[in-house]
C-alpha cells in the first residue's frame, strides 16, 4: 500500500509492504533500500489516528523513542491493521471498542466484554496490569506474559479461544479474543440432577478435551492449568461448542522446564506435587491428568478429591488413591477402562491424548443405565428404586455380603434391594429385564445362586459374570432401535 509522510515544507510518499515477521517503508516502490523496518516483536507498537467521521486516517510507529505518523485511506489502513493483528500491540483501544461489563476477574487481571464501535460483534478483552507485572523485581510475570501472546498467536483451532488483537495502554495490556457467550463447564454440568448427565453428552465433552489436548502436543504446548472453569461453551447448552481458555500458565516443551507446582489444586498431575527429582520436566501428560479429573465428574457428578481445606485437598491430589470400587458397578466398563488410564499416576504409563482418544470407550456403544431403571421400576410397581443410596453397615454378613462383593456394592445397599425385589407380586418380572438392566440381573443371579446351595458357587460365579459381561456389550444404544425395544418390553 501507498502511504504518505507530511513534512512541514513537503510531504513524501513511501511504499508499504508487510512480511511474515516485520513491516517495511521504503521511499521505492522496489522496496530497495527501505528506510523503515520494524520488527514484529512484543515490543512493537503501533499507533492509530481517526477522521471526524470516525475512519480510519493514519497510522503511527516507534522510531528513535518518536512516533512518526503516515496518512493512507481508510480501506488500505483497515486492511493493514488486519494483516498487523495479533503480530504487534495497537494503542488507543477506545478509538475502536466500547467498554461493556465485566465478565471475569481473577488474581492478576479481569476479563471485560467490549462491542465494536458501529457494530454489533462482541469480543472478551482481557486486562492486565502493568503494575502487577512489574511488582516483582524478576521479569517472571511480564515472561509469562509474553508466552501467553506467543502461544495464542501460534493457535488456530476450533476447540481453543482465538486471539484477535492485542492492545497496550498506559497501565494495562489488553488481550481481545472471542466472547463465548455461554457459561463455563463446571456451571453446565450443574444445571443436571445428580447421575442424569446424558452418555452421549459425556463422551462428546471428553473427546473435544482430548483432541484439543491432542493439537496442543502435536505443537509442543502444554497448557498446565485444564480445568472446568477455563473449559467454556461458546454457545449456550451446547456441548458441541466447547472452547479451551487461559493460557496464562501455558508453556512450550522446547527448551524443557523442570517441574515446580503450578496449576490448580485437585487438578495437578500428582508428579507434580511430588517433584522427587530434581531432573524432571513438565510433559503432555499433566495435561492428560487433568482431563481425568474433568472425566470423572462428569461421569459420577462428584468431585475427585475432596477435603475441607486446600492443604488437604494437595495432599490427597499427590496421593491420587482413586476408589473405583464405588463407581465401577454404576459406569460402563469402557469409561472406567478410560478414566483409569487417564489418572493413572505414573505418567509413563498414562495415556496420551492421541491414545486416549483410540480408546474402545469412544466407538462403543453407550448405555444409560438410570433411563432403564427407571422402566424397571415403572414396570415392578416400585418408585426410586434407583435412587436408594448406599448405606455402611458393618454388621451385614452372609451370602448378601458374598454377592455384593461380586456386584462390588456394599452390604446393605444389596440386602435392601434384594428384600425389595421378594415384595413385588410377580418377581419373575425381573427376569424379562435382565437385558436391559445389566445392575439387576446381577442381582437377581447372585440372590438365585446363594438359594442353591455354595457347593457349586465358585463355578457358578464366573459362568454368570461372562453372562454379565456379554449382556452389558450388547446393550442397545440411545437410537430408534433402542426406543421401539423399551415399547415393545412396556407393552409386555
Amino acid at each position: 500500500m501507498n502511504c504518505v509522510r507530511k513534512h512541514i515544507l513537503k510531504s513524501k510518499t513511501y511504499y508499504l509492504q508487510v512480511l511474515e515477521d516485520s513491516m517495511i517503508l521504503s521511499d521505492h516502490k522496489n522496496m530497495l533500500n527501505p528506510k523503515y523496518i520494524i520488527q514484529f516483536n512484543f515490543e512493537t507498537r503501533v499507533m492509530w489516528k481517526v477522521s471526524e467521521q470516525d475512519e480510519l486516517c493514519s497510522f503511527g510507529i516507534y522510531y528513535v523513542n518518536r512516533i512518526k505518523w503516515f496518512d493512507s485511506d481508510h480501506n488500505s489502513l483497515n486492511l493493514l491493521k488486519i494483516y498487523l493483528s495479533p503480530k504487534v500491540f495497537f494503542g488507543n483501544i477506545s478509538i475502536f471498542y466500547d467498554s461493556g461489563s465485566i465478565i471475569g476477574s481473577g488474581a492478576s487481571s479481569k476479563v471485560c466484554l467490549v462491542k465494536v464501535k458501529k457494530s454489533i460483534l462482541e469480543y472478551a478483552a482481557k486486562c492486565i496490569s502493568k503494575k502487577y507485572l512489574l511488582q516483582k523485581k524478576s521479569n517472571d510475570r511480564m515472561n509469562r506474559l509474553q508466552q501467553e501472546i506467543q502461544i495464542l498467536q501460534k493457535i488456530d483451532h476450533p476447540h481453543f479461544v482465538k486471539l484477535h488483537e492485542i492492545y497496550q495502554g498506559e497501565n494495562s495490556y489488553y488481550l481481545v479474543t472471542d466472547y463465548l457467550s455461554g457459561d463455563t463447564l463446571y456451571n453446565y454440568i450443574k444445571t443436571f440432577p445428580d447421575d442424569q448427565i446424558p452418555s452421549n453428552q459425556i463422551r462428546e465433552a471428553i473427546k473435544i478435551i482430548l483432541t484439543a489436548l491432542n493439537y496442543l502436543e502435536i505443537n509442543n504446548i502444554i497448557h498446565r492449568d485444564i480445568k472446568l472453569e477455563n473449559i467454556l461453551l461458546q454457545k449456550q447448552n451446547d456441548i458441541t461448542s466447547l472452547k479451551i481458555i487461559d493460557f496464562g500458565l501455558a508453556i512450550y516443551t522446547q527448551p524443557q522446564q523442570k517441574i515446580s507446582i503450578c496449576g490448580t489444586p485437585g487438578y495437578i498431575a500428582p508428579e507434580i506435587l511430588k517433584n522427587s527429582n530434581a531432573d524432571e520436566y513438565f510433559t503432555h501428560k499433566c495435561d492428560i491428568f487433568s482431563a481425568g479429573v474433568i472425566f470423572y465428574k462428569l461421569l459420577t457428578k462428584k468431585t475427585l478429591f475432596r477435603a475441607q481445606n486446600t492443604m488437604e485437598i494437595m495432599e490427597q491430589n499427590k496421593q491420587c488413591q482413586v476408589n473405583y470400587q464405588d463407581i465401577e458397578y454404576k459406569l460402563q466398563k469402557e469409561a472406567v477402562s478410560l478414566l483409569k488410564s487417564m489418572l493413572d499416576p505414573n505418567p509413563k504409563t498414562r495415556y496420551s491424548a492421541a491414545q486416549c482418544l483410540e480408546h474402545p470407550y469412544f466407538s462403543c456403544k453407550l448405555e444409560n443405565i438410570n433411563i432403564l431403571q427407571e422402566i424397571l421400576d415403572k414396570a415392578t410397581g416400585f418408585s426410586g428404586l434407583s435412587q436408594i443410596k448406599e448405606q455402611k453397615d458393618t454388621h451385614s454378613i452372609g451370602q448378601e455380603s458374598q454377592a455384593a462383593q461380586v456386584k462390588r456394592c456394599n452390604p446393605t445397599s444389596y440386602k435392601i434391594r434384594a428384600e425389595q425385589r421378594k415384595r413385588t407380586k410377580s418377581p419373575r418380572k425381573y427376569a424379562e429385564f435382565q437385558f436391559y438392566c445389566p445392575s439387576f440381573c446381577q442381582m437377581n443371579s447372585f440372590e438365585s445362586l446363594s438359594s442353591k446351595g455354595s457347593s457349586s458357587y465358585s463355578n457358578k460365579v464366573s459362568r454368570i459374570e461372562n453372562l454379565i459381561n456379554d449382556k452389558l456389550d450388547s446393550v442397545i444404544e440411545e437410537d430408534d432401535k433402542f426406543q421401539q425395544n423399551i415399547k415393545q418390553v412396556c407393552s409386555n
